[in-house]
């Protein structure tokens, strides 16, 4: 049984007949969809199962349809009710790892344990001594506390290097003294910090005998008995946000607090009894949890961009607009239209080129994970870059799509009722938490220049760029491809992007260095005024590792999914021509592509839009959300949007007064108004 089935309300009788219709129409079956999605049949299984853990039919509590209409405080309340129901559905059933994130992301709302999951957890188990690890890690496990990651200072988020909160070694008491010095040293915008947590992974300067060795991490206890916060911390709310609104982020300032010597993490850097600092050559890795939330991002984008794309592709084929004349009164379904096509259709090719990469980093990640356990830390700088820009892009390409797909929605996209407000609000943190877009970007191109130098040098150079060694080589090429097939084959896309991005490197480098020959500040100093094209450097190279992972990850499934193999292949040409088209004057200005091969790609994109039209509705179905995971009028699997909108407005607070003979603002104001009784005495006077 999928999830789609044994809902009441998704009876086929019930269900909107052009919907049924499109459905019928699919070319591929879509249950090999979802095993691609999911990771295969046995998981496709897991995960059915997993959705029907928060099945609101029998678990009311995981209901979302009225979180519309309530108060912050209760939203924050509502969601800690859902937190408890899971932890006892997680221990019930022993659910952990990628499953139990899973099944916290299928309540389709923003949920605490994932910040405890995914940024406090990781913390510990990467940072922590063995010693430390097996105090903690089964107290973390096991929710007896509940942590939160208090990185990000009012005066500092990005630039991890200058923050400003210490922790004082005491020799007297062996102890560290965690102190905020100043007001921007507040730690602010941790998830959970509020009113959730108990105890904080906090990034603090380590000061012994007045030297500063950087920064570490350190676990705070925040709260005692009742959950009252303990001596010497101020701590509070940062109030409402643009979105996830239900997560209690929080301020955070410590008075002198002091905390065992213990409890800073010592897994790498180490402060004996008598003061004495030791670290080893993988201290870097005390920045693995920026890393892994990164991933974890990557990864999720094509989640929430398919929430979204489900709502507005299922709203636009029961929609109907336009075209209708005397002598045809049918006006047209909106998704026939090409433009609405190119809006809807460029962001399914997001999505599930998205799904390539997202694997591809994970598995990049594990590698590193396995050679981090034997000592080796040789690629921990190259995947902290490419997590940073993989991360930075992809999210940006996430809320461009996010907005776009509001506006082709209508008026109704702009209500709470359609849902996709709630899934943009609730994205829109993504390019600027776990390091801001901009800066990830200016990180990730001088790691280039860096590596473009050494190889240029002939000095080693990481195996993910080792084609850089052969940079004049990939400068001299350009295309010879003449029709669609030739210019869309995964290796001359590839070489393409591999060309575009080496080609803005070099250029990069060869102005830095003929800039710095007048700057004062040298070639350092050159590169500030250079930050666009690093940036843009930054972004055509996870452009080619995007396309890179998605076209080698297509072609090693094509045997096991050879029935999707054709539209996944058609969603990636999509996605590599309007990378192409939108970039186009940068191929044309070295000729690597003609106009006659622009004009391909420009006819190729239409093409596409015509092949993906018929499949639109199981590339959306596929993913088996719930309608309450949806929470949207217009997202509805049986496709009755209008009876849904007109429903749901019936449950607005106000018009519920109304119904009880209650006429909000009436008797408080407006009677006055009609009445004109305010306006008597006043004195008429010109201006």
């Amino acid at each position: 049984m999928n999830a789609h089935e044994g809902l009441s309300h998704k009876k086929m009788s019930l269900v909107n007949p052009d919907l049924s219709k499109e459905r019928s129409s699919v070319s591929f079956p879509i249950e090999e969809f979802t095993y691609f999605i999911f990771g295969g049949p046995e998981e496709t299984k897991k995960k059915r199962w997993l959705i029907s853990l928060v099945d609101v039919n029998k678990e009311p509590v995981f209901a979302n349809k009225d979180i519309y209409f309530i108060s912050r405080d209760k939203y924050y309340v509502r969601t800690l009710e859902k937190m408890k129901k899971l932890i006892q559905v997680k221990k019930q059933y022993n659910i952990d790892g990628d499953d139990w994130i899973f099944l916290l992301l299928s309540t389709g709302e923003p949920m605490h344990p994932i910040l405890h999951d995914v940024l406090f957890i990781p913390t510990l188990e990467g940072q922590m001594s063995r010693e430390q690890s097996e105090k903690w890690l089964p107290l973390a496990k096991d929710y007896a506390i509940f942590g939160c990651y208090a990185q990000t200072e009012l005066g500092h988020g990005s630039n991890v290097r200058r923050l400003e909160t210490i922790a004082t070694y005491i020799h007297e008491t062996d102890e560290f003294d965690i102190h905020s010095p100043t007001l921007t040293s507040t730690k602010w915008w941790p998830g959970g910090l509020a009113r959730t947590s108990t105890h904080a992974a906090v990034l603090a300067r380590l000061i012994i005998d007045g030297k500063d060795y950087g920064v570490h991490s350190f676990v705070v206890q925040l709260r005692g008995e009742n959950h009252k916060p303990l001596p010497g911390i101020d701590i509070g709310d940062i109030g409402p946000k643009f979105g996830f609104n239900n997560v209690d982020n929080g301020f955070l300032r410590f008075t002198h607090v002091r905390i065992p010597r213990d409890q800073m993490c010592m897994k790498f850097s180490k402060v004996s009894r008598d003061g004495k600092y030791s670290t080893s050559s993988n201290a870097k890795v005390v920045y693995g949890t920026l890393v892994i939330g990164r991933i974890y991002m990557i990864e999720r984008a094509s989640f929430s961009l398919a929430k979204a794309l489900c709502i507005a592709i299922r709203y636009s084929l029961v929609r109907k607009q336009g075209n209708d004349t005397n002598d045809n009164p049918n006006e047209t379904m909106v998704l026939d239209y090409q433009f609405l096509q190119y809006r809807l259709f460029n962001g399914l090719s997001i999505v599930y080129t998205f799904i390539f990469v997202g694997k591809w980093m994970r598995d990049l990640y594990d590698v590193n994970e396995k050679k981090i356990r034997e000592g080796d830390v040789n690629i921990m700088a190259d995947i902290h870059s490419i997590s940073s820009g993989l991360k930075a892009l992809c999210t940006d390409l996430t809320m461009g799509v996010l907005n776009d797909i509001i506006l082709a929605c209508g008026g109704h996209g702009y209500s709470r009722f359609s849902g996709i407000p709630s899934i943009l609000d609730n994205y829109a943190q993504n390019p600027i938490v776990e390091g801001d877009n901009t800066i990830l970007h200016l990180q990730t191109g001088r790691y280039l220049i860096k590596v473009f130098e050494n190889a240029k040098n002939g000095r080693p150079t990481p195996s993910t760029l080792s084609y850089l060694k052969g940079y004049s080589r990939i400068l001299s090429e350009r295309s010879r491809a003449i029709t669609w097939e030739e210019l869309t084959d995964p290796n001359e896309q590839i070489k393409a992007l591999t060309h575009y991005h080496t080609r803005l490197l070099a250029k990069l480098i060869s102005n830095l260095e003929e800039t710095s020959k007048t700057h004062l500040q040298g070639y350092e100093g050159a590169k500030s005024d250079y930050m666009i094209d690093i940036i843009n450097v930054s972004k055509a190279y996870c452009y080619t590792i995007i396309i890179t992972s998605a076209n080698e990850g297509l072609e090693s499934i094509k045997s096991t999914y050879s029935n999707i193999y054709p539209i996944l292949r058609v969603l990636i040409n999509l996605f590599f021509s309007n990378f192409i088209i939108k970039y186009s004057g940068e191929f044309l200005l070295d000729n690597y592509f003609n106009s006659n091969q622009i004009k391909i790609f420009e006819f190729g994109i239409k093409n596409c839009l015509e092949r993906i039209r018929p499949d639109a509705i199981g590339l959306v179905d596929a993913w088996e959300f719930s309608d309450n995971m949806l929470n949207s009028a217009l997202g509805r699997y049986d496709g009755n949007v209008y009876e849904a909108l007109y429903n749901w407005a019936k449950l607005e607070p106000l018009n519920l007064a109304q119904e009880r003979g209650e006429y909000v603002g009436y008797n408080e104001v407006l009677k006055d108004i009609y009445d004109r009784e305010y306006l008597k005495g006043i004195n008429k006077s010109k201006l």
